[in-house]
């Protein structure tokens, strides 16, 4: 009957023997109900009214905070040129300024565009806080091997933190983290930031298990919400479809605008999806389709969603001769300022020298480290 039955057990010892190992098998039962209870509870999907959630929240321990040295100073190096990226960029800026608790004292805007729109925008941020931003309008409008002049700008003495104006989001750490890094390895010439959508880095964060499987919405909406947690992948489903079904990343978005992508349930489904196709290079397939950027776009919202975004973060990467962009990264000004920028090759642009000549020529490191931020696509 599935009970041990006391009254049949005559002798003392045998009983409590019996006893005993009731107890054991009670006990063990206990643990192994907690300890399904605790799994179902973290991987239970909850279900609002008028979506399903697709995946649970994990909590991990925030890293400590760091401290920015005294009497070290740093810029942020922005290349500008749109205003529609940068009013995205611009609020994790000002998060990041000292007089917000942050590393930057100040931020140097190279200015690259001749719209009015973009200068006028830019405009309105140095006129909000100038004591922080300051403009340099460079002779001429910069290119490939043009941009050497706008690191004629450095001063000696200060950690320049080099940002696109196409980066949209940056972890919070980030700063502190590049900088740090730059201060107690300064035989590191460059530290590059762990940077999302931006290879060859997406085929480090694929195997990492950071990138999830997502196919575009099989159709257009009939009902679109702009409500503040619309962001969110577990607001909107999961993708519903045969189990077969693959995306070939030379197929072209859906027709209608502003596509969504939705979560597939079956993880084991990820080899069916565009990430499937990254490789770890810097050009090709893994830079330039649409589809793998928002596959990897809407797998960080899943991550930031469920607060799991040390799912990216890895040990610093030595990339020895190997290129990485120059995106978001910190250097010391007297580097560069001793290299000489005035004088570096005509046919060589200011990434080649940055993360190749000069590392390779000064016998230098370069890698990115583990703080990072997001990159907009640059795809067909």
């Amino acid at each position: 009957m599935g009970v041990l039955r006391w009254f049949e057990i005559r002798h003392k010892v045998v009983q409590n023997a019996a006893i005993a190992l009731y107890f054991l098998v009670l006990t063990g039962f206990l643990l192994q109900l907690q300890l399904q209870l605790q799994l179902q509870s973290r991987l239970s999907l909850s279900i609002p009214q008028d979506a399903t959630e697709t995946t649970a929240p994990t909590r991990r321990p925030a890293q400590k905070p760091l401290i920015k040295p005294d009497n070290v100073i740093v810029s942020g190096f922005i290349f500008y040129g749109r205003k529609s990226r940068v009013s995205s960029m611009r609020c994790y800026l000002e998060r990041n300024l000292v007089d917000n608790g942050g590393w930057l004292d100040e931020v140097l805007w190279i200015v690259n565009t001749q719209n009015e729109q973009d200068l006028h925008y830019l405009d309105e941020i140095i006129a909000c806080n100038p004591k922080r931003h300051k403009k340099v309008i460079p002779e001429e409008h910069l290119s490939t091997y043009t941009y050497y002049k706008a690191w004629r700008h450095l001063e000696r003495g200060k950690y320049y933190v080099k940002i696109d104006d196409d980066i949209l989001w940056f972890d919070d750490n980030a700063i502190p983290s590049l900088v740090t890094r730059k201060i107690e390895h300064p035989e590191d010439f460059v530290v590059a930031g762990n940077i999302i959508n931006n290879p060859p880095l997406g085929f480090i964060h694929f195997r990492m298990g950071a990138l999830h499987p997502y196919f575009p919405e099989p159709k257009q909406p009939s009902y679109i919400t702009n409500g503040t947690d619309n962001w969110k992948p577990s607001r909107h489903g999961f993708w519903d479809g045969p189990k077969n079904f693959t995306w070939d990343v030379e197929k072209p978005p859906p027709v209608w605008p502003h596509h969504g992508w939705l979560r597939v349930q079956d993880d084991a489904m990820i080899y069916q999806t565009p990430v499937a196709k990254l490789k770890y290079e810097v050009w090709g397939t893994s830079y330039q389709k649409w589809s793998i950027a928002a596959q990897m776009h809407y797998s960080l919202l899943e991550n930031i969603e469920n607060d799991a975004l040390d799912l990216y973060k890895f040990e610093t990467w030595t990339l020895y001769g190997d290129r990485i962009r120059i995106n978001f990264i910190c250097i010391y000004a007297n580097d560069i300022l001793d290299a000489d920028p005035e004088h570096w090759p005509k046919n060589r642009g200011d990434e080649d020298m940055i993360v190749l000549d000069l590392p390779e020529k000064l016998r230098r490191r370069k890698c990115p480290s583990r703080s990072f931020s997001i990159c907009t696509p640059k795809r067909s």
